[in-house]
């Protein structure tokens, strides 16, 4: 009796070496090109295809580039590729920022220093801009972008100011009062 809804183990969930980006694409030349593109054209996808397919025209390469990438099997493989030269290396994220951290603070120039900060802060998301929305029941409009700010209505804006430094010299007597008690 054969019994047709046996389930059959996955082998890729317990051994990614089973798993098809891991197998090796049909065709050598887009095998190249995966090659490449993880190893030495790091993201340089016109240069990988170049160097796979033996073309000149550098035109006709990015745009072929682009349209091999938009296959699933062959971003898979690069993905898998990238994931295995990570894992081979012993390089993680937290290493990568110690040592970005290390040049950044022992750099020889200020630009290696600059560059290295800049890499830091791009790889942690912190070089999306900041966007900071004031609510206000008065007539002043603010907006900021990135420390930035507009303000739209100075009168009404100056008139809050002089209310907040109003306040908070009110404020500083008794401040002082608790601090003339301290021993």
């Amino acid at each position: 009796m054969c019994v047709m809804n046996a389930v059959v183990p996955d082998l890729f969930d317990k051994d990614p070496d089973f798993a098809p980006a891991a197998q090796p694409l049909r065709s050598r030349k887009r095998e190249a090109f995966c090659q490449n593109l993880a190893g030495e054209c790091y993201d340089n996808q016109t240069e990988a295809y170049c160097r796979a397919f033996g073309v000149k025209d550098r035109n006709g390469a990015g745009a072929s580039a682009a349209r091999l990438m938009r296959n699933p099997e062959v971003r898979a493989r690069v993905a898998h590729l990238r994931e295995e030269a990570v894992r081979m290396l012993g390089v993680d994220r937290l290493y990568l920022l110690q040592k970005r951290k290390w040049i950044a603070e022992h750099g020889r120039n200020m630009a290696d220093r600059l560059n290295a900060l800049a890499a830091m802060e791009k790889s942690l998301g912190l070089d999306e801009p900041v966007k900071i929305d004031i609510n206000s029941t008065s007539n002043v409009n603010v907006a900021g972008i990135g420390g930035v700010f507009t303000i739209e209505n100075a009168g009404e804006f100056a008139r809050m100011m002089e209310a907040v430094r109003a306040a908070q010299e009110t404020c500083k007597p008794a401040e002082e009062a608790v601090t003339d008690l301290e021993p």
